[in-house]
């Protein structure tokens, strides 16, 4: 069945019954939808992030992927295993899918939102490049994290609402603007506080601090550990 033929048949169904079903192809919302899989979808009033949308895309046709953002009358979507956001209208929208093979849909998180956009935020830096963002550390995190659905791992990530002083490549000053709190920094925490500014969980960071130190994660895990519960409750970094 061509795609013109099945927006059309959707539509008469939501008309008709105020719900359709329609099997889900390819894999761009893997690990949360299959190829094969059976979806439910109903019209709604008001879509919110977090939901999975079908939606006529262009010359490309049917679409199900989830909204990441909506501003000023645009919706913003990708799907959960790809690397391009579409922007659409609501009058592109045809609905949202509200079970899966009959079941109800796993709730979608913040966390999940967050790591698809910086995914998609990494594909534009690449120069829209799939192979090269999926060498970038922010896709192996989120391939880990979100892909592998390993909610139980910590992310880390630099505050950046603080105002970042250094005055040399030794010392840094860390102001908190909500706090008036000044929070000192040498070289090491230097380091680390650069390497997060993208998401990372502690693997990463070892990884990474172990290049630069030419270390072992033992030799140095403990002491990023206590790093980094200080910088927590200092708010200079945040846990994701």
């Amino acid at each position: 069945m061509n795609n013109g033929l099945m927006y059309k048949l959707l539509i008469a169904q939501m008309k008709t019954f105020g719900k359709a079903e329609v099997s889900v192809i390819g894999v761009s919302m893997n690990p949360n939808l299959f190829e094969g899989d059976l979806i439910t979808v109903s019209s709604c009033e008001e879509y919110i992030p977090g939901d999975i949308l079908i939606f006529n895309y262009k010359q490309e046709g049917l679409l199900v992927h989830r909204l990441l953002h909506v501003k000023e009358e645009k919706y913003f979507c990708k799907g959960d295993n790809s690397f391009r956001l579409e922007d659409i209208t609501k009058d592109q929208i045809i609905g949202k899918v509200i079970l899966v093979d009959g079941n109800k849909l796993v709730p979608c998180t913040d966390r999940i939102l967050q790591f698809s956009y910086l995914v998609n935020r990494e594909f534009v830096k690449c120069r829209y490049d799939t192979a090269k963002t999926k060498q970038s550390d922010i896709y192996q995190l989120y391939q880990k994290v979100i892909l592998g659905k390993e909610d139980d791992i910590m992310i880390y990530k630099k505050n950046e609402t603080m105002d970042y002083i250094q005055s040399d490549e030794t010392s840094l000053a860390v102001f908190d603007p909500d706090t008036g709190d000044t929070h000192f920094f040498d070289e090491t925490g230097i380091d680390i506080l650069d390497l997060l500014s993208e998401p990372r969980d502690l693997d990463s960071l070892l990884e990474k601090l172990c290049e630069i130190y030419n270390v072992t994660k033992e030799d140095i895990q403990a002491d990023v550990e206590e790093f980094l519960a200080d910088a927590v409750s200092k708010k200079v970094v945040e846990e994701i």
